[in-house]
Formats: C-alpha cells, sequence, structure tokens
C-alpha cells in the first residue's frame, strides 16, 4: 500500500539518495550504436527532478532515442509537481498521485502525436495501484491506514473516469494492524489482492510467517476469502508492487522476499514464489519456487513478466541480515524463468541502488529499457533478454527517472 504517511518519511528518503548526484557528459567509452527496435513509437521517460525546497518535480518527455547522448526535461514534456508513480497500461501512461495528491491522470498521445492528459479523477486516499481488467475497463485500489475500508473503483480507461466503486471492511481480510498493498491481479473470475501487515505508526513487520491474499469475485468484487501458505512470507514488500504477477496461461505468481531494504524489519522465512492456477482460489501444493536455493541466497526484490514463463528481476545480493533497510539495494538484474525455477544474471550491467518504489523498466520485444545510478550519473541501459547481455545507453539529466514506456 502506498501509505501517505510513511512515503513521505521513507520513500522520498530514499529517493533523496540520489539527489546529489552530479551529471557529467556521457563516457566516452559507451557503446552508442542505434537502437535496433524499430521507431514506430516514442520513448516515453517520467524523470523526478529535486527542487531547492526538497520537493520533486516529474516532467513526461517523449525521446526518439534513449541510447545516445542525454536525456534532459528541461522545458519539455508534461509537468506534474509533488510525489507521482507511473503505469503504462495499453497506450496510456498512468499518472496515480501519492502523499497529499490523490488524484490519476493518463498520458497518451493526440491525432498530432503530441503528449496529452486524459481524464482527472480524484479519490479520498492515494490509490495504491491500477491493473487492466480488459480492453476498456480498468480496476483500481484505495487501500490506506487512514481508512478501515478496502475500496475498488473500476475506471472506464477510454476517459478516465469512474464507473463503480466497491468498499468492504478491512476486518475481512486481518483483524492485526493495517495492511499494506503489495500486489494485485484478475484472472478469469477473480481478483487477487497480496499484502503484509506492517505498524502504521513504527512500520514494523512483526508478522512474517506466512503469505496472505485477499481472494475477491471479479466483476461482482465481492470478498471470498483469504488464502494462506507457510512455505514462505509475506508477498511482496513497501511500494514495490510486483507481488502479483499473472501468465498468459492465467496462473498468478506470488513473490516473496521480507526484504529490509523493502521495508521489512525482520525476516523469518526464505524467499520463494508461489502459483495459484488459472481457475483456482488456493495456493498449488505442487509448486514452490526456492529463490535462495537458486540463487545461492539472495532474493528477489523486483519483478517484471516478460512472456511464456520468463520474467526480468532486481536480485538483492545481500543477505537479508546485512541489507540496510529501506535502501532498496545493493540490486543485480536476471531473467528468471517461472516455469523452470532458474535465474540467469544480466552480463554487462553493474549492481546497483533502485529507487524504493516501482520498477521503472519498459519490456519491448527482446529488450527491457531502464536507468540505473552509476557513478556520479544515471544511465539508461538496454538488456537484451535473450542473450543475457546489457549495453549503456544515454545519460538522464534527473534524480532519478520513475517511468519509461513507449507510446
Amino acid at each position: 500500500m502506498t501509505l501517505p504517511n510513511i512515503t513521505r518519511r521513507l520513500a522520498l528518503p530514499v529517493l533523496s539518495l540520489f539527489a546529489t548526484l552530479l551529471f557529467t557528459s556521457c563516457d566516452d567509452d559507451k557503446q552508442n550504436e542505434p537502437d535496433p527496435v524499430a521507431q514506430d513509437s516514442q520513448f516515453v521517460v517520467s524523470l523526478a527532478v529535486q527542487g531547492s525546497d526538497g520537493g520533486f518535480t516529474y516532467y513526461t518527455v517523449p525521446f526518439d532515442d534513449v541510447m545516445t547522448g542525454s536525456l534532459s526535461a528541461v522545458g519539455q514534456g508534461i509537468e506534474q509537481p509533488g510525489y507521482y508513480d507511473f503505469t503504462q497500461i495499453d497506450n496510456t501512461l498512468y499518472s496515480i498521485g501519492g502523499l497529499d495528491d490523490v488524484n490519476v491522470v493518463g498520458i497518451t498521445k493526440n491525432a498530432a502525436g503530441e503528449l496529452t492528459q486524459l481524464g482527472n479523477v480524484s479519490f479520498t486516499n492515494s490509490l495504491s495501484d491500477i491493473v487492466k481488467a480488459d480492453d476498456n475497463t480498468l480496476v483500481a485500489l484505495e487501500l490506506s491506514s487512514a481508512s478501515d475500508m478496502v475500496k475498488f473503483h473500476t475506471i472506464n480507461a477510454n476517459t478516465v473516469t469512474v464507473a463503480s466503486t466497491k468498499q468492504h471492511p478491512v476486518s475481512d481480510i486481518t483483524d492485526l494492524e493495517a495492511p499494506s498493498y503489495s500486489g494485485m491481479a484478475i484472472s478469469g473470475n477473480h481478483l487477487f489482492l497480496s499484502y503484509y501487515i506492517s505498524d502504521p505508526t513504527t512500520f514494523a513487520t512483526p508478522y512474517t510467517d506466512k503469505a496472505q491474499i485477499a481472494v475477491y469475485s471479479y466483476p461482482e468484487l465481492e470478498f471470498q476469502k483469504v488464502i494462506e501458505d507457510d512455505r514462505t512470507g509475506p508477498i511482496g514488500g513497501f511500494n514495490t508492487k510486483s507481488g502479483l504477477t499473472k501468465d498468459e496461461k492465467g496462473d498468478v505468481y506470488a513473490l516473496s522476499h521480507s526484504n529490509p531494504a523493502n521495508g521489512y524489519s525482520q525476516t523469518t522465512k526464505e524467499g520463494g514464489i508461489l502459483r495459484i492456477k488459472s481457475g483456482e482460489t488456493a495456493f498449488d501444493p505442487s509448486y514452490f519456487f526456492d529463490v535462495e536455493e537458486a540463487t545461492g541466497g539472495k532474493t528477489i526484490a523486483h519483478l517484471m513478466y516478460l512472456g511464456n514463463g520468463k520474467a526480468f528481476a532486481e536480485i538483492n545480493t545481500a543477505d537479508s541480515e546485512q541489507q540496510a533497510r529501506w535502501t532498496d539495494s545493493p540490486l543485480k538484474s536476471a531473467i528468471i524463468d517461472l516455469y523452470d525455477n532458474t535465474v540467469t544474471y544480466i552480463e554487462g550491467m553493474p549492481e546497483h541502488a533502485g529507487n524504493g518504489r516501482r520498477l521503472a523498466a519498459l519490456h519491448e520485444g527482446n529488450y527491457v529499457y531502464m536507468a540505473i545510478p552509476e557513478g556520479n550519473g544515471i544511465y539508461v541501459y538496454r538488456i537484451d533478454t535473450e542473450n543475457h547481455t546489457a549495453t549503456k545507453g544515454a545519460e538522464v539529466q534527473a534524480n532519478f527517472v520513475a517511468g519509461i514506456s513507449k507510446l
């Protein structure tokens, strides 16, 4: 759950680690070959720039190329001061406000090929996330420590307006401390909501001995039950939003890590991945991806599904007891196979820190694009998901990249 008070106190300090970065010219030895992907659309990069008052402004800017030169927000794009999270669904980039910003705006292209804002809807509390239900419908979630209700909003994807709202008491899913959002997926006639328990005052996580997912019917959005599994700990982590992943078959995979670097105050179970088979509403007892066994004791912090059972992963290379809390680091990129339970690390990409939030990465064809801090700058990397290699690209003139997409 993107809690306003937690985000202000914890996420921004993580982000401010990058505030003092100096931006220099691109390395002379950088490989600047042309992007092999056909330019039938433009890259759209959401750049976060910190002002003298400590606050951030986000600039969502189109670029023809992200592999050469530098990417700057100066005088360009759509400007949004405050705190925002970005997620792309089909041909629209959704800007989700956090902290005191409780609105959602769609960013798309008009007939002239220019970026334009679509709709502007506000909520009582910041949305935790938005996921696709079908070509015309999105489902958004409000799950806040300021409310004792779990609120689902169905949103018209074409107008970014609320079509309906359904709410249920938090007590349906837990009688403990406030549940914190970690992932949401719709498969068939069910919506799955993953969460972990975090004290809203101290942010401690005293309950880490099992995974829990709330199951709701879809499209009725009626509460059905909570399913649990003690083979691993809670699903997801603070602000990562990647606790649940769905494949082409409709199977849902649940990622657990209990990383201190992603908000946990303790770790009591090994990190792993569970599965809910398509059409089922229980964890599959025959499936368990023992991530720590596959990585030699390491855990996956972020996950992005690519297709055919493959996913891009950011793996924390420090043992849990060695991780500094809230740092979202140190990370190493890899491709994992959810079907074969294998991990293959990416060559040519340095160990790096994350942004303490949703993974800002673009998957297109056989490539993943993302920006990481390196030395005194931030650089885009293009990752070949077939050959497991990475190529260094453009330098980014910002404090961090909050989103990268193609429209």
